[in-house]
């Protein structure tokens, strides 16, 4: 019943895929501008305004953009330039060595030429942190957001996510840590995502749930070590091509995890290991559609140089869904490096990326293998006049050097941003 669907509908499929074009999206373009995401306030750093019982962190981040090829494209890109303005609103209570928090972030944004359906996102964050006496540690986490071209929120590995739908997104997760000595502890791990787009036509809705547990290991009184497993099911929704029965999956993982201090001076949190990735390919067969099974890693390694100089490297290897053809998966494989350094107000960073997105079913257009090596170096120099307002200039080149022409591209960006708060 799936190949039939699939024959039936594959060159439809291509006529349209090949006719529209990959609308503006949000790429890794704000050459490395500090983030005003949720995150907890440091104490007495000037980071929030007591109201009550609450912490109160408001923030606004303002943005001009040019960028010259705003549909990654590989011939006759055009160019543009962007506004974008984001406020963020954060309470957090305190209780003890416990936490609540909440954070609401909309973001609008607004290109000169080029019209967005929709020019708003919205972020809504709730973390919670209990520590209690026992030795119990809980984690909880709820994010839900609206938006249209936050596209790592949708395919975090950088397939290059066409068109700029709506989409609305819900995540929840927990985790539960027992320290049963001073130097073993157990923990258990779950988070699910529901992904719903407003018209799904060219991407799919999918909902994933995750379930995990580990041994948790004090190896010195600043690095924890977490030998782990996990489970997770992930379940993409009928789109106007496909059933999309061949993406369902189930995966098994094994790893090794890292948290803390390598030494005075290297900060880690990173986790090694092997997953195992089985799809549901009906007809098709493992042979024309593979499960994977390999060797992944994700984390980074922070190295403090002293002098206000500080080195980053961050590895990545990991199957992610794809939206391609009718593959079920690609692997992407890569690594980062980012040179930071602080002077008094000023402060520099240079950084580069290389990354490699791998697909074992070809083109079905030209019957090509793909393969996207990903190239992208950034430059940034910022300036704080106070606690509250800093200045960020930054430059951005990536290019995607795809065997398969159409997916090709190079671009540039230039961002100007102004930051106002805590």
């Amino acid at each position: 019943m799936m190949r039939r669907r699939i024959n039936a509908t594959v060159g439809f499929a291509l006529v349209l895929l090949c006719a529209v074009p990959a609308s503006a999206q949000e790429a890794d373009i704000d050459g490395g501008q500090p983030p005003v995401e949720a995150r907890r306030s440091g104490p007495n750093t000037y980071e929030a305004i007591p109201v009550g019982p609450f912490l109160f962190s408001p923030a606004v981040q303002l943005n001009w953009q040019y960028r010259d090829n705003i549909f990654f494209t590989p011939d006759n890109p055009i160019t543009d330039q962007v506004l974008m303005a984001r406020a963020r609103l954060q309470f957090e209570l305190p209780i003890n060595e416990s936490y609540l928090l909440f954070s609401y972030t909309p973001q609008y944004r607004d290109y000169k030429d080029y019209q967005l359906d929709d020019k708003w996102s919205h972020f809504f964050d709730f973390l919670a942190g209990f520590k209690f006496s026992n030795g119990l540690v809980l984690d909880m986490t709820y994010k839900y957001m609206q938006g249209n071209l936050e596209n790592r929120e949708v395919d975090p590995g950088d397939e290059l996510y066409w068109g700029d739908r709506w989409y609305k997104k819900n995540f929840a997760g927990a985790q539960l840590s027992y320290w049963a000595s001073a130097k073993d502890g157990l923990n258990i791990e779950a988070d699910y995502t529901d992904l719903q787009h407003e018209d799904p036509d060219l991407w799919y809705d999918y909902t994933r749930f995750m379930v995990g547990a580990g041994w948790l290991h004090q190896l010195s009184e600043i690095l924890v070590m977490n030998l782990a497993y996990r489970h997770t099911e992930f379940k993409p929704q009928e789109n106007l091509f496909f059933d999309n029965e061949f993406r369902e999956s189930s995966s098994d993982e094994i790893t090794a995890g890292f948290r803390g201090m390598v030494s005075p001076v290297i900060k880690t949190e990173i986790v090694v290991g092997y997953r195992q990735t089985s799809y549901n390919t009906g007809e098709f067969g493992s042979e024309i559609i593979p499960d994977f099974g390999g060797f992944i890693a994700r984390g980074y390694f922070n190295w403090d140089m002293g002098h206000g100089s500080a080195l980053r490297l961050d590895l990545l290897r990991s199957d992610y869904p794809s939206n391609f053809g009718i593959n079920a998966n690609y692997v992407a494989t890569g690594a980062s490096l980012q040179y930071q350094y602080q002077y008094n107000r000023f402060s520099a960073q240079i950084r580069g990326r290389y990354q490699v997105n791998d697909y074992a079913v070809p083109d079905l257009l030209t019957g090509d293998d793909r393969k996207d090596p990903i190239s992208t170096i950034g430059l940034g120099l910022g300036y704080r006049f106070g606690p509250y307002i800093s200045l960020w200039g930054g430059y951005l080149y990536e290019n995607r050097d795809s065997t398969i022409y159409r997916y090709g591209y190079d671009y540039n960006v230039i961002t100007l941003g102004l930051i106002i708060g805590y």
